[in-house]
């Protein structure tokens, strides 16, 4: 089994990561990495980076240009043969939005699973966390408050989600691609679970989902990776966006966000299962394009 991941960054994409993890291992599909095998790693996992197991995990960049595996920011390499990558791993992760070679690249893998989550909840979390000390050290910017990046990029964050989300379900049916809620794991861990089991084809028993369910617990994960998560909360972009920037906000996702059946100006406390075909998604984008039209005035 061939898994990749992708999400818009900071949609919970390391909660996903270790989610996969813990079933191949209870599922007793082992887990290689293929950065592991690279003269690189050793050295990086001295590096500073932003969680312990930053080092070992397999992420990938693809580009209309070229797929890349790196380490962070700090290394990069190119993949030039993608069978040859893959006989060396089977869970990589990506945040590449879609592109010319994104077609090429997710033949190669037989699961592909993608993470959505509240874009003004996304919004927060990306704003402090592209001006954390990791980030600033690495990707130096003038902005250093979350409230002011915040202020400053609104506007690019909620475009970025918006179409990196809708590309992916324009691909949904073509590339069988399995879409799980960051807001479903946290209201009904055990159903998205079940559905993304049902989506790799593995079975569990009712104890081990509940280890998994323990394992990849806020709680615990913040014990273990402390600088890299905050609050593991969803529903706080209220406690942060004044009426200016939710009334922009709307009119940059508002045709994706009633789609998804995320309330305007609420939290769900639950997300309905993504089952749109692909006329609807279709039609999606021209009500997208004109809601967004204020931007490009």
């Amino acid at each position: 089994m061939k898994i990749l991941q992708g999400g818009v960054p900071k949609c919970g994409n390391f909660w996903l990561w270790q989610i996969i993890q813990q079933i191949l291992k209870l599922s007793d599909h082992d887990h290689t990495s293929y950065i592991e095998k690279q003269p690189i790693y050793n050295l990086a996992r001295t590096w500073d980076l932003n969680f312990p197991e930053q080092a070992r995990i397999d992420v990938i960049d693809i580009t209309d240009l070229q797929v890349s595996h790196r380490i962070s920011s700090i290394y990069r390499m190119p993949i030039e043969n993608m069978p040859q990558y893959l006989a060396q791993t089977n869970h990589v992760w990506t945040h590449s939005p879609i592109c010319k070679r994104s077609a090429d690249v997710f033949k190669h893998f037989n699961k592909k699973v993608y993470i959505i989550r509240d874009p003004r909840d996304r919004a927060i979390s990306a704003s402090k966390y592209y001006t954390s000390l990791y980030m600033l050290k690495y990707f130096p910017q003038e902005e250093k408050d979350p409230q002011s990046f915040l202020n400053k990029n609104l506007e690019k964050l909620m475009h970025e989600w918006v179409w990196h989300v809708w590309d992916h379900l324009r691909m949904s049916k073509t590339h069988n691609i399995h879409f799980l809620f960051f807001e479903g794991l946290k209201t009904n861990f055990q159903q998205e679970l079940q559905g993304l089991l049902d989506y790799l084809e593995i079975d569990l028993t009712k104890n081990q989902k509940l280890f998994i369910e323990d394992a990849v617990s806020f709680s615990t994960l913040k014990k273990q990776n402390p600088k890299h998560l905050k609050t593991g909360k969803f529903g706080y972009w209220k406690e942060h966006l004044n009426d200016t920037q939710l009334s922009t906000t709307l009119k940059i996702v508002n045709p994706l966000l009633n789609f998804l059946g995320y309330p305007e100006d609420d939290t769900p406390t639950t997300v309905p299962p993504l089952n749109a075909t692909m006329q609807e998604i279709a039609s999606l984008k021209e009500k997208l394009i004109y809601s967004q039209q204020f931007l490009y005035s």
